[in-house]
């Protein structure tokens, strides 16, 4: 099995055990076809890894804002550190859009080779998130104020490495949650819980 698809299959088993609610977000694969029709959409071929990653989840269910017209994620795809979401291929296009710098902007605000494919809550903006460096397969970190970290990660894999070790935190020995009060909790203390089969990131 692919290094990268093993690393989210971690995740995505304890999702299945232990949050069942998130664990139905996810949306099912991405086909060949889909994920060409993106890449002809976005100008660059997506890295093996994160191809790979597609073709396994299309990222997490997304729900519409009728307002504008544009689909963002739900709250129960919010389930990455901080309460991030995965995003399926049509926001992974859109937000490249987005961040590719118009003819009057910095031209090295945004490359065309950094894939989205992680966000804060659409609700919040998507202000911040990660991104796969097409070239390098280094995984990358954004903000809102024009802070970019090329290298957060070496892959997409140390990525959900990561995440794994994150959510595993959450879940005591014996399967017994924490629930302390945020004003008891030390810096040793998850930094969230599961309830009622969902995740909650303080």
């Amino acid at each position: 099995m692919n290094e990268t698809v093993q690393a989210w299959s971690r995740v995505v088993g304890w999702l299945e055990e232990h949050a069942p609610v998130n664990h139905r977000a996810l949306n099912g694969p991405a086909s060949e076809e889909e994920i060409t029709a993106a890449e002809e959409q976005l100008g660059v071929r997506l890295p093996d890894q994160l191809r790979a990653y597609l073709k396994v989840n299309n990222g997490t269910v997304t729900q519409l804002d009728d307002s504008n017209g544009l689909t963002g994620s739900c709250p129960e795809g919010e389930f990455l550190s901080d309460c991030w979401a995965l995003l399926p291929l049509s926001t992974i296009v859109r937000l490249h859009h987005q961040m590719m710098p118009g003819p009057n902007e910095d031209a090295a605000y945004w490359e065309r080779e950094w894939i989205p494919f992680a966000a804060e809550p659409y609700e919040c903006g998507e202000m911040y998130g990660y991104f796969v460096d097409a070239i390098t397969g280094s995984v990358g970190r954004w903000g809102d104020y024009g802070e970019r970290d090329a290298r957060a990660h070496p892959s997409l894999r140390d990525f959900f490495d990561d995440e794994f070790r994150h959510i595993g935190r959450l879940v005591h020995e014996g399967g017994h949650y924490e629930v302390k009060p945020i004003s008891e909790r030390t810096p040793d203390d998850p930094p969230g819980r599961v309830l009622n089969g969902s995740i909650e990131w303080d």
